[in-house]
C-alpha cells in the first residue's frame, strides 16, 4: 500500500473543470439515446454482457494490463499498488497518465486509443478491458491531467432527464463526469473501485494478491505489484524469471523468448514442475485450454472479449521459442517438457501441439554425448545409456544422445520426434571397424555395456561385439576364443598363437557370457594345435623360439602346472652353446646328476634362460632339476619311451586313461637309490607319483637297496612281517614302496615263499601266519597264478622253523597230534578251504591228505544239551553239535592214509595220541573229562 492515505484533496482542480470534455461526450451519448431509443436497450445490454460474461472476474487482469499499457507508452517499466480502503478497492500505476483519447475510449464501446504503431507493445486493443470495473457503482479514474468518474446513479438521473421513461437497467460506464480526485503521489493514474461493502473489498484485495505472481509472469512492462502492503517483484535473468515476495523468492521459472513468444517452466528445488491445467495467455490469461507441459504467454489476437482465440490467429507462430526452452531444462529432466502425440483439449491445444512438436522435430537442442546439440532426425538413442558408456562411445558413435536423455521414457519422446533407437544389437555392429583403441579400452566398454544386459536375451544382441586378440587381431564375437586365467595380471602378457585368446586387459565378465570360454594355462598348453607345432618338422625356427617364449611365459604363471611331456621337446640353449630338448637338460647345481649314472644323456639349461623365465617355468617345460615328469592325458599304447613300459602296460586292465610317470628312472646309478628316493620324495612334482602308476610299479620291482628291491624290505615301524622282510629307512613318501599288505604278482608271491622258506631268516610263527593268509587273499584275487609261481624248498612251520616235509594243517584238531616243527598254518581260524590252497601253492600235503585218526570207540554218548556236553564244548571254544561223546580219557589212533603209500608218515605220526576232543569223519565230537 502506498504511504499515502488516499488521493491528494489539495488543488482539487489543477487541469481545470474538465479537461477530457466528458459534459460533451455526455451529451452526445444522450442526444443519441433520446433520438434513437432503442440504442440505449443496447448498450445497457452490452454492457451487461460484458460484465457477466466477457469481462466477469478479470478486475486485476485488466487494470494491470492497462497499467503495463500506460508504462510501455510511457517507455518505462511500471509499477502498480493495489489496496483497499473501506469500502473501496485501489488500483494505482505508473506510466503515460490518462488522455483525452482514454476517456473517449473508456465511454464507447469497442473503441481504443491504443494502435499497434504506438509507442511499446499495448495489451488491451478494443477498449473494453475496463469493463471489468463496470459491476461496481462508481468507479473513479483519478490521474495526473484529470480525472473522471463513473456514476450509476448519476447516470440514472441524466437518462432520466432526457428520456420519459427510465429502463430498469442503464449502461454505467457510457457516461462520465469529471473528478476531483487525484492519484496517491508517486503514481500517475488511479482507479478508484466503489463496492458494496469492506468484506468484499477486503475479498478482492486477497484475490490480487493471488494473481500477481501470474501477471508479473503475463505482463513484461510491469515488474512490481504492492498488495496490500505485500510487494511482489519480477527480476528477469537471460532464462529464468524469478517472482519475488518482499525480496524473497516465491517463484522460479526457466524462460526462452522468441519473438513476441514466451515459453516458461516452473523450478521447485531445480526440478521441473511441468504445467497442469494451464491456458493460452496472450498476454493474459485466456479461457483457451492447453495441455502442453509449459506455460506460455504470447500476443495472438484475440476476440474481443480476450477469452478466446481470434479465428485467423496464426496458432503455431506461438510454438516459436519452445524448442529454446526444452534446451534450457536440466538433460535428466527433458522428458517432463516434451509433448507426446495426443488429441488436444480443443483444437488451439492440437494445432499449437502439433505445432510444438514440428519445432521439435527440426530444431537443434538434444543434447549429444559429445557436448554438441542435436536435431532429434540426427540423434540415436541408447535406452538406459550410461555416462560410462556414453563417455566410451561418444568419439565412435558420434551422433549419440547424452545419457542423461537415453532413459526409456525421454528416449521414447525422442524417437517420436524422429531419433533413431539403437539396441545392443546396433552398437555391436556400429562397432565393427573400429580400430586404434587399446585393450583396455574395451574392457571398460564392456563393463558399461554389461549394465544395459541384465538377461541373457539382452546378452544374445551383442553376440557380434568385435573382441581384441592377444595376437593384436580383432574377432567378430566370442564364440572360438578363450581367455587363459592369470594373464591380466601380466603387465606384457604373452599371446598364444595356437590359440585364439583375449587380450587379458579387454577382459570383463561379459565376455564369459556372450561365449568367452576360460581355461587355465595348463589347458592352454594342452591344446592339440601346440602340440602340432611342436611336431612339426617343417616348423620355421624363428616362430618356435617365439612359441617357446611364450609357452615359458604361461609355465611362469602361479597356477600353470607341469607342461604336457610332448613340450619337452622344445630347444632350449644350453650352458655350452648348442641347444638341446628341454627334456635333455638340468637346471644349473641339479641334485639329479649325483644319482645319475656317469653317462647320462643331460645337459645343462643356460643361465640366462632359467633368469629371463624363472626356475619354475624352466622345470615345468621338462627341464631337470630333480627327476622330469612325463604326462599323457589320453595314453593309447606304451610308446613313451619308460623303462619296462611294455610289460607295465600289459599288467594293466583296462589301460590307463592318463599317465603321469617319472622318466628316466633306469639311468639311476643302482648304489645312489637312497639318495634318489629323497630326491623323488621330496619333489612335489614327483611325490604324488610314488603313490601308484607306472612310477611305483618300476621303483618297487627295480630300485634295489643293498642289492634288495623295495618291495622286499619293510619300514622299521611296519612289524606286519618281522623277519620275513629286512628293515629299512626310507623317506615317508617312499614307504608305499616297499613291502606291501599282500604280493601283487607272481615274483613278489614267489619272493615271499622263498623268504617263508629261508632258514637263516627268524620269522615269528604269527608273521609266517598273516604271510601265508596274505599270499592265499592275493590268489584268490586274481593277483597271480598257481602255474606262474615255483613252490618253495622248504615251509615255514608252527615252531618258527623250516621244514622240507610239511603237513598243512587242514582241521584244528590236528594241532594235538602233529609235531608244531612240521605243522604249517594257512591261517586262523583253521580252514579246509585254505589248507588247501596253500597245500597247492607250496606243493605239499595236508594233514588229512597223509593220515588217518580213529577215536576210541568208548566213551559216553550224552545229550547235546546235557550239562556236561554243554559245558566241555564251551570249555573247547566248540559250537553246538549234534552228537557228542564224551571220554574219560580220549586217545585216537593215527594211522597212514591213502596217500602213505606215496610218501612215509613219519615215525612220529602213527600210533596213539591222547587228545582233549576230536571230530571223527563221522561228524560226531568226542570229548576228553581230562
Amino acid at each position: 500500500m502506498p504511504d499515502s492515505p488516499g488521493p491528494d484533496p489539495v488543488d482539487p482542480d489543477p487541469v481545470g473543470p474538465d479537461p477530457f470534455g466528458t459534459d460533451a461526450l455526455r451529451r452526445a451519448v444522450l442526444e443519441g439515446w433520446r433520438s434513437v431509443p432503442t440504442r440505449l436497450a443496447e448498450d445497457a445490454a452490452a454492457e451487461a454482457e460484458l460484465i457477466e460474461i466477457g469481462y466477469r472476474d478479470r478486475l486485476f487482469t485488466e487494470l494491470v494490463a492497462n497499467a503495463a499499457d500506460a508504462a510501455a507508452a510511457a517507455g518505462e517499466t511500471g509499477r502498480v499498488a493495489i489496496w483497499a480502503r473501506d469500502t473501496a478497492v485501489h488500483v494505482a500505476n505508473t506510466g503515460a497518465p490518462l488522455t483525452a483519447d482514454g476517456v473517449r475510449s473508456l465511454t464507447a464501446l469497442r473503441v481504443s486509443p491504443k494502435t499497434p504503431g504506438g509507442v511499446g507493445r499495448t495489451v488491451g486493443r478494443f477498449g473494453l478491458g475496463f469493463r471489468a470495473t463496470a459491476f461496481a457503482p462508481r468507479v473513479v479514474i483519478a490521474s495526473t491531467t484529470g480525472s473522471v468518474q463513473f456514476d450509476a446513479d448519476r447516470s440514472r438521473a441524466a437518462i432520466a432527464e432526457v428520456l420519459p421513461r427510465t429502463p430498469e437497467a442503464v449502461p454505467v460506464q457510457r457516461l462520465a463526469w469529471p473528478s476531483p480526485e487525484r492519484p496517491t503521489p508517486g503514481f500517475v493514474t488511479e482507479v478508484i473501485v466503489q463496492v458494496d461493502d469492506a468484506d468484499r473489498a477486503a475479498g478482492l484485495v486477497a484475490a490480487a494478491a493471488a494473481q500477481a505472481p501470474d501477471l508479473l509472469l503475463e505482463l513484461e512492462a510491469v515488474d512490481r505489484v504492492e498488495v496490500d502492503g505485500v510487494t511482489f517483484s519480477r527480476r528477469d535473468g537471460a532464462d529464468e524469471t524469478i517472482v519475488e515476495r518482499d525480496g524473497v523468492p516465491l517463484q522460479t521459472w526457466l524462460t526462452a523468448r522468441s519473438g513476441g513468444t514466451r515459453w516458461l517452466v516452473r523450478l521447485v528445488d531445480g526440478r521441473v514442475v511441468p504445467e497442469a491445467g494451464g491456458v493460452l495467455r496472450s498476454p493474459t490469461a485466456t479461457d483457451v485450454e492447453l495441455t502442453l507441459p509449459a506455460r506460455v504467454v504470447t500476443d495472438l489476437p484475440l476476440t474481443p472479449d480476450r477469452r478466446e482465440l481470434h479465428p485467423d490467429a496464426d496458432i503455431a507462430a506461438a510454438a516459436a521459442g519452445y524448442p529454446e526452452l526444452v534446451a534450457l531444462v536440466p538433460d535428466d529432466q527433458k522428458s517432463t517438457v516434451l509433448p507426446p502425440p495426443a488429441l488436444g483439449a480443443g483444437r488451439v491445444d492440437a494445432a499449437l501441439r502439433s505445432a510444438v512438436r514440428d519445432a521439435l522435430a527440426e530444431a537443434r537442442w538434444v543434447p549429444s554425448a559429445s557436448g554438441e546439440a542435436l536435431r532429434p532426425s540426427r540423434a540415436w538413442v541408447l535406452p538406459g545409456l550410461s555416462d560410462a558408456a556414453a563417455t566410451l562411445l561418444r568419439d565412435v558413435l558420434e551422433p549419440l544422445a547424452a545419457p542423461a536423455v537415453c532413459d526409456r521414457v525421454t528416449a521414447s519422446a525422442l524417437v517420436g520426434l524422429g531419433a533413431r533407437e539403437l539396441g545392443l544389437a546396433d552398437v555391436a555392429d556400429l562397432l565393427t571397424g573400429v580400430q586404434g583403441r587399446e585393450p583396455r579400452w574395451w574392457a571398460e566398454l564392456y563393463a558399461a555395456l554389461a549394465e544395459l544386459a541384465p538377461d541373457a536375451r539382452d546378452v544374445q544382441e551383442l553376440s557380434a561385439i568385435p573382441v581384441p586378440r592377444a595376437d593384436g587381431r580383432m574377432h567378430v564375437g566370442c564364440r572360438g576364443l578363450f581367455l587363459i586365467d592369470g594373464l591380466d595380471a601380466v603387465a606384457d602378457a604373452p599371446a598364444p598363437a595356437w590359440v585364439p585368446t583375449v587380450a587379458p586387459a579387454a577382459y570383463d565378465p561379459l565376455l564369459e557370457r556372450l561365449g568367452v570360454e576360460r581355461i587355465s594355462p595348463a589347458a592352454a598348453l594342452e591344446h592339440p594345435a601346440l602340440e602340432a607345432v611342436v611336431d612339426d618338422p617343417d616348423a620355421d625356427p624363428e616362430f618356435l623360439e617365439e612359441v617357446t617364449d611364450v609357452v615359458l611365459r604361461l609355465l611362469a604363471l602361479p597356477d600353470a602346472g607341469p607342461a604336457p611331456t610332448a613340450l619337452g621337446a622344445l630347444d632350449l640353449p644350453c650352458d655350452d652353446g648348442d641347444t638341446r630338448s628341454a627334456d635333455e637338460l638340468l637346471l644349473p647345481g641339479s641334485p639329479l646328476v649325483d644319482v645319475l649314472v656317469a653317462d647320462a644323456p643331460f645337459g645343462v639349461v643356460s643361465q640366462r634362460v632359467v633368469d629371463a623365465y624363472g626356475a619354475d617355468a624352466v622345470r615345468r617345460l621338462g627341464v631337470g632339476w630333480g627327476f622330469g615328469v612325463l604326462r599323457d592325458p589320453a595314453p593309447v599304447a606304451p610308446d613313451h619311451d619308460l623303462a619296462d613300459e611294455e610289460s607295465w602296460w600289459d599288467e594293466q586292465e583296462p589301460p590307463p586313461e592318463t599317465l603321469a610317470a617319472v622318466r628316466d628312472l633306469d639311468l639311476v646309478d643302482p648304489n645312489r637309490w637312497p639318495a634318489a628316493l629323497d630326491l623323488l620324495a621330496g619333489d612335489p612334482d614327483t611325490a604324488p607319483l610314488l603313490a601308484d602308476g607306472y612310477t611305483r610299479w618300476w621303483l618297487r620291482r627295480y630300485a634295489r637297496i643293498d642289492d634288495v628291491p623295495l618291495r622286499l624290505l619293510r619300514d622299521p615301524d611296519d612289524h606286519r612281517y618281522g623277519g620275513l622282510f629286512d628293515a629299512v629307512t626310507v623317506p615317508e613318501a617312499a614307504r608305499g614302496l616297499l613291502a606291501a599288505q599282500a604280493p601283487e604278482d607272481a615274483d613278489e608271491a614267489g619272493a615271499w615263499l622263498a623268504a617263508l622258506g629261508d632258514p637263516d631268516r627268524d620269522v615269528a610263527p604269527g608273521a609266517a601266519l598273516r604271510a601265508h593268509a596274505a599270499l592265499l587273499a592275493s590268489l584268490r584275487e586274481g593277483r597271480y597264478r598257481l602255474e606262474d609261481v615255483d613252490p618253495p624248498d622248504g615251509a615255514r612251520t608252527l615252531a618258527g622253523t623250516v621244514t622240507d616235509d610239511p603237513l598243512v594243517v587242514d582241521a584244528p584238531w590236528w594241532i594235538d597230534v602233529i609235531p608244531a616243527g612240521r605243522c604249517v598254518l594257512a591261517g586262523l581260524p583253521v580252514d579246509a578251504a585254505a589248507a588247501r590252497m596253500l597245500a597247492d601253492l607250496l606243493d605239499v600235503d595236508t594233514v588229512s591228505d597223509r593220515l588217518t585218526a580213529i577215536p576210541d570207540p568208548g566213551g559216553d554218548a550224552v545229550g547235546p544239551d546235557s550239562p556236561e556236553a554243554v559245558a566241555l564244548l564251551a570249555a573247547r571254544g566248540l559250537p553246538p553239535a549234534a552228537d557228542v561223546r564224551v571220554h574219560d580219557d580220549l586217545v585216537v589212533t593215527v594211522v597212514t592214509g591213502e596217500n602213505a603209500g606215496e610218501k612215509d608218515a613219519g615215525e612220529n605220526d602213527a600210533g596213539e595220541k591222547r587228545v582233549p576232543m576230536w571230530v571223527d569223519d563221522a561228524g560226531v565230537v568226542h570229548l576228553s573229562r581230562r
